[in-house]
C-alpha cells in the first residue's frame, strides 16, 4: 500500500481520504499492524484501476492541458517580469559603476594636484592648512568611489546580468515545453 501511495505521489492524508479511513489507520495498515478492511480494500483497488486508466474523455484531458498551458503562461510571465526587473537593476548598477569610475578619476587628479602643491607651501601657512584640509576631504570622497567599492558594484552588475539571463533561459524552456 505504501508503494502504491508513493508511486502516485499521495500523502497518507490524501490516500486515507480517498479510501475513507483516518491517516492513523492508514499508517497502521501500511506498517502491517492492522489488516485493511474489505470496504477500504475495495476502494483501494478501484482507486488503483482508476489511476492506471487514461482520462475517461477528451474534456478531462483538455481541461488538464488548458490548466497546464495557463500555468506555463503564468510562469513565463513571472520569469519575463523577473528578467525585466534584473535588467533594470543591471542598468542602474552599470550607471553607478560608470559614475564611480569617472568620479574616482576626477578625484585622483585633484589629489595629485594637492599633493604636488603641499611640499611648496610654507609651514604653518594658511595655504598649507587649506591643502591639508582639502586632502582630508578628498580622501573621504575617494573612499566612497574607491576601487573596492567599484568591485562591489561590478559584482552586483554581474549578478543582475546572470539573473536576467537565467530568467530568460528558463522562460524559453517553458515556452518550448
Amino acid at each position: 500500500m505504501k508503494n502504491f501511495r508513493k508511486q502516485w505521489g499521495l500523502t497518507q492524508e490524501e490516500l486515507a481520504a480517498l479510501i475513507g479511513v483516518t491517516r492513523g489507520l492508514l499508517s497502521m495498515y501500511e506498517s502491517g499492524r492492522r489488516q485493511l478492511p474489505g470496504p477500504a480494500s475495495t476502494r483501494l483497488a478501484e482507486l488503483h484501476l482508476l489511476l492506471q486508466q487514461p482520462p475517461a474523455n477528451k474534456t478531462q484531458a483538455t481541461a488538464l492541458q488548458q490548466h497546464q498551458l495557463a500555468q506555463q503562461a503564468k510562469t513565463a510571465k513571472l520569469l519575463n517580469h523577473r528578467a525585466g526587473k534584473a535588467a533594470m537593476e543591471a542598468a542602474r548598477a552599470a550607471r553607478m559603476l560608470d559614475k564611480m569610475q569617472q568620479r574616482y578619476g576626477y578625484l585622483s587628479q585633484k589629489m595629485q594636484l594637492i599633493q604636488a602643491m603641499l611640499p611648496g607651501a610654507a609651514p604653518d601657512s594658511m595655504q598649507k592648512a587649506t591643502l591639508i584640509y582639502m586632502e582630508s576631504k578628498l580622501m573621504s570622497a575617494m573612499e566612497r568611489c574607491s576601487p573596492a567599492r567599484q568591485a562591489l558594484v561590478a559584482c552586483q552588475l554581474a549578478a543582475c546580468t546572470a539573473l536576467e539571463q537565467a530568467a530568460l533561459t528558463a522562460c524559453r524552456h517553458i515556452k518550448q515545453a
